[in-house]
C-alpha cells in the first residue's frame, strides 16, 4: 500500500516536472519567433514578403530550438526531448512529425540550418540549359500542334548533335503544359487565341436606337459559276440588333460600303451619333475622307476598332445569319476552311451534286436570297425579351440625328479630285478601272487640269471646279467599240463615228482658238501680228551666191555651177492659223453652226 502511494506519487512528479519543461521551451521558443526572425528576413528577400517572414520565423525557432538541444539540456533518447518536440509544435504547428523533427536537430547541430528553410523539391534542371527550352518553344508554337512525345524526339535529336543533356519526356511533358500559354497564339491561331484565351472587357449595348450603328462585311456562302461568291455589306444598330441597311456585291469595296450607309440613312431618316467598323482599306480613300469629314459636321463620330468585340453585335449576327437563316437554302456551301464551328462546311458529296447538276446560282438568285435572310433576321425572334429586332427598333425612341433628302444627297454624292489625261479621267474602285472621255469642250478647256468630281454610280459623273466648287458640266462612262469584225454590232460602228466625230470637233476647236487670238492681235497692231513670221521664214540663201563675191568664188572651187541649181524652197513655219475674215453669208446665217458655242452646264 505504501509502496502504490508512492509509485503514484513519483509519477505525479515526474509529469509535473515534464509539463515545467515543455512550458519553459515553448517560452523559448516563442520569444525567438518573435523577437529573433526579423535577423533573418535579409536571408530570404527574394522571396514574397508573406513567405519571407515565414521562413524567417521558422529560422529562428528551429535555431533556438537547436541550441537548446545542442547544449545537452535535452537529446533524442531522453525524455525531455519530448518535451522540446511538444514546444516546437506548439509554436510551429504541423512542421515536423517526431522522428523528422528528430533528424532536423540532428542536422542543423551538425551542418546548420542550411537549405531547410527554402523547399528545394522541383528536380535538377541545371542540367537543362536554355537552348533545350528554346527547342521545346520553337516546337510547341507550330501550327501543326506537335503533342509532348513527338517534340520529345526532336529535342532529343538536336541535343544528341549539339551534345547537350537530354532531357526525360517526363520533363518535356511537364514544361510542355507550363509554357502552352506563351505560344497559344502562334501555336492555335489568332482567332483562337483570341476568343478562347484573352480577357475581354463587358460592352454594354447602345442604350436607344440611332445611338450606334456597327458595319461589317459578310461572305454569303453560295457559289456562282466558277466558283465565285457575293459580299453582303450590312449596318446594323446596336441597341436593337435590327439590320437598318445592307448592299450586296462581289467584294466589301468603297462603293459597297457606302451604298450600304445611304441605304441606312434613307430607311431611318437619320444617321448614328456613332459609326463603328474594323480597320479596313476604305479609311485610306479620298471618298471616306470626305464622307467622314461631312458627317462629323452633322455630329456623328465614325470610330475604327481592332476589337471585336466593340462590335460584337454584328459579329454574332453573321453566325445566326449562316446557320440558322442560310443553311436551309438551296446551294449552301458552309462557312469555309477556317471556321470554328464544327458543322460549318458542307460535305463533300453534296457539293459534288451542286456542282455535276451544274445548279449553282446567278447573282441575281443570291441577291434575292440575301434579300430573303435580312427580312427573316428582322422579323425572328432573337433576344431573351421575347421580341424581334425590327420590334425591339419601334419600341424606343430614336436618338439619331435626322437627315432631310438634300443633306442625304450631300453625304453621299462624293467627291474627288482627279487630273484630266489625254481628255478622259479613271476613276478606280475595287480592282476596276471606270474611264469617262470629255467632250472637245471639255477637252480644250480641261484636258491636264485638276477638276472636283462628284459621282452616284459608275455610269456618270459631274465634274466641278477644283478650287471654286462651280460645277462645270457631266460626263458619261466610256464606251468601247469590238475590235474583231465577228463581234461588231451597229452600236460599235455609231461609237467608232461618234469618237472620230469627237476628234475631229477637238481639232475644230483648237483652230477656231487660233482664230480668236488672232483675230483680237490684228484688232490690236494687223502688222505686227504676223510679225513672227518673217522670224520663222528661213532666207534663200543662193541670192547670195548669184551676186558672186568669195561665196560664189567656194561654191566653183567644190564644182557647184550656180546657174544650174535651183531655188531652195522657203515658207514661213508658222502653223497656226490665220484669222478668217472670208466666212460665206450661208455660214454666218446658219442656226446650227454659230461661230463661238458652248455646251452649257449641267444644274445638279
Amino acid at each position: 500500500m505504501h509502496y502504490c502511494q508512492n509509485n503514484t506519487s513519483l509519477s505525479r512528479e515526474a509529469t509535473s516536472h515534464s509539463r515545467y519543461r515543455t512550458d519553459a521551451f515553448t517560452k523559448h521558443l516563442y520569444e525567438a519567433a518573435v523577437y529573433d526572425s526579423t535577423k533573418y528576413l535579409d536571408t530570404y528577400s527574394d522571396a514574397p514578403r508573406d513567405k519571407a517572414i515565414e521562413r524567417a520565423r521558422t529560422h529562428a525557432v528551429l535555431t533556438k530550438a537547436a541550441e537548446i538541444y545542442r547544449d545537452g539540456m535535452v537529446n533524442s533518447y531522453c525524455g525531455s526531448f519530448g518535451s522540446l518536440y511538444e514546444a516546437f509544435n506548439t509554436v510551429m504547428p504541423g512542421k515536423y512529425c517526431y522522428h523528422r523533427f528528430s533528424r532536423a536537430m540532428r542536422k542543423v547541430s551538425e551542418n546548420g540550418i542550411g537549405g531547410m528553410i527554402t523547399d528545394r523539391r522541383g528536380g535538377n534542371n541545371n542540367k537543362i540549359n536554355d537552348v533545350v527550352k528554346k527547342w521545346l518553344l520553337d516546337a510547341m508554337s507550330s501550327g501543326k500542334k506537335y503533342g509532348p512525345t513527338q517534340i520529345y524526339r526532336f529535342i532529343a535529336d538536336l541535343c544528341g548533335q549539339y551534345e547537350y543533356h537530354t532531357p526525360s519526356l517526363s520533363w518535356v511533358k511537364t514544361n510542355y503544359y507550363r509554357y502552352l500559354p506563351i505560344v497559344a497564339k502562334n501555336r492555335n491561331g489568332n482567332d483562337e487565341w483570341t476568343y478562347s484565351d484573352l480577357p475581354y472587357a463587358g460592352i454594354a449595348r447602345a442604350s436607344a436606337p440611332g445611338g450606334q450603328w456597327q458595319v461589317d462585311g459578310w461572305r454569303l456562302p453560295f457559289y456562282m459559276e466558277g466558283y465565285r461568291t457575293l459580299m453582303i455589306f450590312t449596318v446594323m444598330d446596336a441597341h436593337s440588333g435590327k439590320v437598318v441597311g445592307y448592299n450586296v456585291d462581289f467584294s466589301e469595296n468603297t462603293e459597297s460600303i457606302l451604298k450600304g450607309i445611304e441605304h441606312a440613312v434613307a430607311t431611318t431618316g437619320t444617321l448614328p451619333q456613332e459609326i463603328v467598323s474594323d480597320n479596313h482599306s476604305f479609311h485610306k480613300t479620298m471618298e471616306a475622307a470626305y464622307f467622314k469629314e461631312a458627317i462629323e459636321k452633322s455630329g456623328c463620330t465614325w470610330t475604327v476598332t481592332s476589337n471585336p468585340r466593340h462590335k460584337g453585335m454584328i459579329e454574332r449576327s453573321f453566325g445566326t445569319f449562316g446557320e440558322r437563316f442560310c443553311k436551309p437554302m438551296y446551294g449552301y456551301v458552309g462557312e469555309g476552311i477556317r471556321t470554328r464551328r464544327s458543322n460549318g462546311r458542307t460535305s463533300q458529296e453534296l457539293m459534288d451534286k451542286y456542282h455535276r447538276a451544274g445548279a449553282f446560282l446567278t447573282a441575281d438568285q443570291i441577291k434575292m436570297i440575301a434579300i430573303e435572310v435580312v427580312n427573316r433576321y428582322n422579323s425572328t425572334v432573337t433576344g431573351k425579351d421575347g421580341i424581334s429586332p425590327a420590334e425591339r427598333y419601334g419600341a424606343s425612341q430614336n436618338i439619331g440625328l435626322p437627315v432631310d433628302e438634300m443633306e442625304r444627297m450631300r453625304l453621299f454624292v462624293r467627291k474627288g479630285e482627279y487630273t484630266v489625261r489625254k481628255g478622259q479621267i479613271n476613276i478606280s474602285r475595287g480592282g476596276v478601272t471606270y474611264e469617262y472621255q470629255l467632250d472637245k469642250d471639255m477637252f480644250v478647256e480641261l484636258n491636264n487640269k485638276k477638276v472636283a468630281v462628284r459621282y452616284v454610280d459608275q455610269d456618270c459623273i459631274y465634274l466641278f471646279d477644283a478650287r471654286t466648287d462651280a460645277p462645270l458640266g457631266s460626263v458619261n462612262r466610256k464606251r468601247y467599240a469590238h475590235g474583231a469584225v465577228c463581234d461588231r454590232t451597229d452600236e460599235d460602228a455609231r461609237i467608232m463615228i461618234q469618237h472620230k466625230g469627237r476628234l475631229n470637233g477637238i481639232k475644230t476647236a483648237f483652230k477656231r482658238r487660233q482664230i480668236e487670238i488672232a483675230e483680237r492681235a490684228e484688232a490690236i497692231d494687223p502688222e505686227a501680228a504676223y510679225a513672227m513670221n518673217a522670224k520663222l521664214t528661213p532666207k534663200n540663201i543662193l541670192e547670195e551666191f548669184r551676186s558672186g563675191g568669195m561665196k560664189a568664188r567656194e561654191a566653183e572651187r567644190l564644182g557647184v555651177n550656180i546657174s544650174e541649181v535651183p531655188d531652195i524652197p522657203v515658207f514661213s513655219e508658222v502653223t497656226t492659223c490665220r484669222a478668217d475674215n472670208r466666212q460665206s453669208k450661208k455660214a454666218k446665217e446658219s442656226p446650227f453652226a454659230p461661230k463661238v458655242h458652248k455646251i452649257g452646264t449641267i444644274k445638279l
